[in-house]
């Protein structure tokens, strides 16, 4: 019966990383033709404060063509919700100094992960102090964030729905890896029992969540593969769609990194999730 728009809603973003090189400029034009409205910059080294092409020029080339911006903190060799005091404090004195060097760049806020290398999965003897650290440095990196004017989120990685809402609780507001999620689930509690999980956590969380990390999941077997390309056929994106007036996110990544074959994604590739996501149905969705 037609559509009517969604976009005052919510934004919709691409992420880059340093990792796409000179492709930078090239991509973020892209994103802003296809209709996204916001760029979440993962800080991976050397950035902020070296590499070429230099944040600040990454920034410039945003700001121009008016798109708005997230921040995603570091996450490889930061060990948050490590039960190591010295390796948690090693990591807290990395997040501030990033933290300081992003301040200077208008955002929307920075996003965390609170993790740890231990199998806190499957020793539960060691989840109250895996909790406890995670809780701990929630509590600081919201202190710094609001000194330095920033909006701390924290998102969801291995963590059980339980765990999770312990320690977000923390922080200025919640970020949900969609994609994390059906992963963990898959692995810990087998695939049939996905749909169900996804239902709870969406449910629980509905009145708290600010921004939302979707990417298309790829299954082999056992395993599962998430940063995958999407589109409006992928169950799970409809899903979210349909919770989307109950959870009124002001931000969804779509936080698609692998493309088709050996290249990576290009926010084109995201045309027809964008549209979906842009428009509503007059109709509940299926």
């Amino acid at each position: 019966m037609g559509f009517r728009a969604l976009g005052a809603m919510h934004k919709l973003g691409f992420p880059i990383w340093y990792g796409y090189g000179p492709e930078i400029s090239k991509i973020v034009e892209e994103a802003h033709r296809i209709g996204f409205d916001y760029i979440e910059i993962s800080i991976d080294y050397p950035w902020p404060r070296g590499g070429e092409p230099s944040l600040s020029e990454v920034m410039k080339a945003i700001r121009g063509l008016g798109l708005s911006l997230g921040f995603h903190a570091p996450w490889r060799d930061l060990r948050l919700s490590s039960p190591f005091d010295e390796i948690r404090n090693a990591s807290i004195k990395i997040f501030e100094k990033i933290a300081l060097d992003l301040s200077a760049y208008e955002c929307d806020y920075l996003v965390a992960h609170l993790s740890t290398d231990q199998a806190v999965d499957r020793i539960d003897e060691i989840r109250g102090e895996v909790v406890k650290a995670a809780i701990a440095s929630a509590e600081t990196l919201k202190e710094i964030c609001r000194s330095l004017g920033l909006r701390l989120l924290v998102e969801n990685v291995r963590e059980d729905l339980e765990m999770f809402e312990r320690i977000a609780s923390r922080a200025d507001g919640i970020c949900l890896d969609l994609g994390h999620v059906i992963i963990s689930t898959a692995r810990r509690l087998e695939r049939d029992k996905i749909d169900a999980e996804l239902e709870k956590w969406l449910s629980s969380l509905k009145n708290k969540v600010e921004a939302i990390h979707y990417s298309g999941v790829k299954f082999d077997g056992k395993h599962a593969r998430d940063h995958q390309l999407t589109d409006s056929s992928d169950k799970y994106l409809r899903l979210l769609k349909r919770w989307l007036t109950e959870l009124r996110p002001r931000h969804i990544l779509l936080e698609v990194f692998e493309g088709v074959g050996e290249e990576h994604a290009w926010p084109r590739q995201l045309a027809d999730a964008v549209r979906f996501l842009k428009t509503s149905d007059s109709n509940p969705i299926a």
